[in-house]
């Protein structure tokens, strides 16, 4: 294997390593760990196979080899239907593949799909992956409800928390579904969610904490994504509004983000984000959403992250070329057992940093 040097070719190589180690070919499926844990079940749930999914869109979207990407990507979207429930009312993906039994419907994983279908709707033109994104929207306001003040529920039938991270991908689907349509009634929605949404901000951090428990009681846990959803929601109201708060708002969770979730590196003049890759790759989409709309263009938080996967691609990755969640190659490089979760995300990164070269 040749040494990758630029962006595209290490999302390119890291996507290579992932197919072949995580594939199911006679089922257009992947295992959610490998190697394969004695308890994994045949495939990986639905969370694990969206970040592929999420990969494939940005690898779709890097320069030169477009058409190959966009086979891939139409494959990979025949291979999500083998998780949607087409008898439920509204129809929407189950967390397991439906003919091993299915699973419940969580309204965040709906929500990546979501985005997901945007993006895919953006690159191959075909506007039933725009009805689609309709669709998943609609899933997710069915999960609305004024209990608690308002929210969208986290889990369709265990309805025991609002969570940051089914609120947060709704806000920012709605956005990018006005992009799309231009109809007022998803900016409606996008600021009714983020309105709602605030009461899990913490004062003493910055950022967004995980739920709100239907006895009322917050969940304080702090991961990147809640936050970076929120920024990017933020920062697609201000580009469509242009009303000034919410570019002060983006801002102030970025530096928040930065500060909170970053330590520094104790050999290296870098900053370490946690040990969840694909959190912190929605954490880099609301950096990158921001950088977009604001004049100051400032790049300090989108570098931290770059200065970090640059890192994780010389000391994380193990004799395989599969990459630990810790991006410091401290801890895990050789474990035995690696999720899938973890790798899609490094290939999402690095397609990412492409399209920006």
């Amino acid at each position: 294997m040749k040494l990758a040097k630029t962006y595209k070719e290490k999302a390119e190589q890291s996507y290579e390593t992932l197919v072949n180690y995580y594939f199911v070919k006679e089922h257009q499926l992947f295992l959610e760990n490998y190697e394969k844990k004695p308890d994994d079940r045949d495939f990986s749930y639905l969370w694990p196979f969206s970040g592929v999914l999420s990969a494939v869109n940005a690898l779709a979207r890097m320069g030169g080899e477009e058409e190959k990407y966009r086979k891939e990507l139409v494959s990979i979207l025949e291979s999500l239907e083998q998780y949607r429930d087409v008898e439920a009312d509204p129809a929407a993906y189950d967390s397991y593949v439906i003919h091993q039994g299915g699973g419940s419907k969580f309204y965040d994983d709906n929500q990546w799909l979501g985005l997901d279908f945007v993006e895919a709707y953006r690159t191959l033109g075909n506007p039933y992956y725009l009805e689609m994104a309709k669709a998943m929207f609609d899933f997710s306001i069915s999960g609305w409800s004024n209990e608690l003040g308002g929210g969208i529920y986290w889990q369709e039938d265990q309805k025991t928390s609002k969570n940051t991270c089914s609120n947060g991908p709704a806000a920012v689907l709605a956005m990018k579904l006005f992009e799309e349509t231009g109809k007022d009634e998803y900016i409606i929605w996008a600021e009714k969610i983020l309105d709602w949404t605030k009461v899990l901000w913490q004062p003493e951090t910055g950022v967004y904490g995980d739920n709100m428990k239907l006895d009322g009681s917050i969940d304080g846990t702090t991961y990147t994504y809640n936050t970076g959803t929120i920024i990017h929601a933020n920062a697609l109201l201000y580009k469509a509004t242009n009303h000034s708060d919410y570019l002060k708002e983006a801002r102030m969770l970025a530096q928040s983000s930065l500060a909170h979730f970053t330590t520094k590196h104790p050999d290296v003049s870098i900053h370490l984000f946690p040990t969840t890759p694909w959190f912190n790759t929605i954490l880099l989409k609301g950096y990158l959403a921001l950088f977009e709309v604001d004049s100051e263009k400032d790049r300090t938080f989108i570098e931290a992250i770059q200065d970090n996967v640059n890192y994780a691609w010389t000391h994380a990755r193990d004799h395989k070329g599969l990459f630990s969640s810790d991006w410091s190659g401290k801890t895990g490089v050789e474990q035995k057992y690696k999720w899938l979760l973890d790798q899609a995300p490094m290939v999402e990164i690095y397609a990412l940093f492409a399209n920006m070269e």
